[in-house]
């Protein structure tokens, strides 16, 4: 009995002394990733050629909604000329439902804002907006404000913004030019120019998505001069138009029709030349799609796809099921294993 409860501490000895040198593995221990397979030249080439017909047709719709909206444009304005005709040639007695008439082809042209994924196509002057030629910039003045008048004493203007206070030190006796050096660039952090053109008053401009974030005007405080002091208050922002924007023209006053008439039909033929020049791209295009689907195939490439076509050898018609079914050989060799 002695015996077997020796053996058995013996046995216990052992197998502690083989547990204790054993290391279980760890079970969370990171794996290393499987290494990524490079894409094949061909599916390279095929990613290209699909992105580009994809940008093609993204520029194709994109044309499509903008002449779609030219078109509209082009038949309100035929409208529009038709009803100041109306009130320039007839009697008094029509010329106040033309009137009305004019005002609703007016709005329905300020409405024309065609869009595509986001991006704007034509601009507040019925313009194609393209990467040659940007939008039209927005003009304005502060309503009530003229930061360029010269004064006798000097005043510091301090602007906030969203995300920016400015700062401006306008010093006394100095001349609107002088004035207009010293402000520019303190504004231009914020996107807004002045038009240097305008010589009998300070008028400044800004880019549409500049002047649709500050629209609603800027906060201002001064020292009692240009502006008073105290609390900031909000200037307002007065939109200076151009004879080609629809918001310009005036309806009011009969005698000034004959000008209004003539700021129409200027505007309906730079529009109807838009179109025509969508219509041509449209041809163009055309006619690149037809010429490329003649030549895709040319009588090398036919002699060279000839060959994988026949029974023998076998490489061949391997290599074309490999073709065919877009894999290449290691996905192949995979398969036969």
């Amino acid at each position: 009995m002695i015996k077997g409860i020796g053996e058995s501490l013996s046995q216990l000895r052992q197998s502690q002394t083989v547990t204790s040198h054993y290391v279980a593995p760890i079970s969370g221990a990171p794996r290393s990733a499987p290494k990524a397979r490079p894409i094949p030249k061909h599916r390279l080439e095929a990613y290209g050629r699909w992105a580009k017909v994809t940008q093609e047709q993204h520029n194709i719709s994109a044309s499509q909604v903008v002449l779609q909206s030219l078109s509209s444009a082009k038949s309100i304005l035929g409208q529009l000329n038709k009803q100041l005709q109306t009130c320039l040639f007839s009697k008094s007695s029509v010329v106040e439902d033309a009137l009305h008439k004019a005002e609703e082809c007016r709005r329905q042209l300020i409405e024309i804002k065609p869009y595509y994924q986001g991006k704007r196509l034509l601009d507040h002057h019925l313009n194609l907006i393209s990467a040659s030629q940007p939008a039209a910039l927005h003009f304005f003045r502060f309503r009530r404000v003229d930061l360029t008048s010269p004064k006798n004493r000097d005043e510091r203007i301090t602007l906030f913004t969203e995300k920016q206070t400015l700062h401006l030190f306008l010093p006394a006796n100095k001349n609107r030019t002088e004035l207009q050096d010293i402000i520019e660039p303190v504004l231009a952090s914020i996107g807004i120019s002045i038009d240097r053109l305008s010589t009998n008053d300070t008028v400044f401009t800004a880019p549409h998505e500049t002047w649709m974030r500050l629209s609603g005007g800027i906060l201002m405080v001064g020292e009692g001069q240009r502006l008073p002091a105290g609390e900031p208050r909000n200037i307002q922002l007065e939109e200076k138009f151009s004879w080609q924007d629809p918001r310009e023209w005036n309806f009011s006053e009969v005698e000034k029709l004959k000008m209004t008439l003539a700021k129409v039909l200027k505007v309906e033929k730079k529009v109807t030349v838009q179109i025509d020049d969508i219509k041509a791209s449209h041809r163009l295009l055309l006619v690149k799609v037809k010429q490329l689907t003649a030549s895709s195939q040319p009588t090398i490439e036919l002699q060279h796809l000839h060959k994988f076509m026949q029974p023998h050898p076998f490489a061949y018609q391997v290599t074309s099921l490999m073709a065919q079914g877009n894999t290449n050989r290691e996905q192949v060799s995979a398969l036969l294993i």
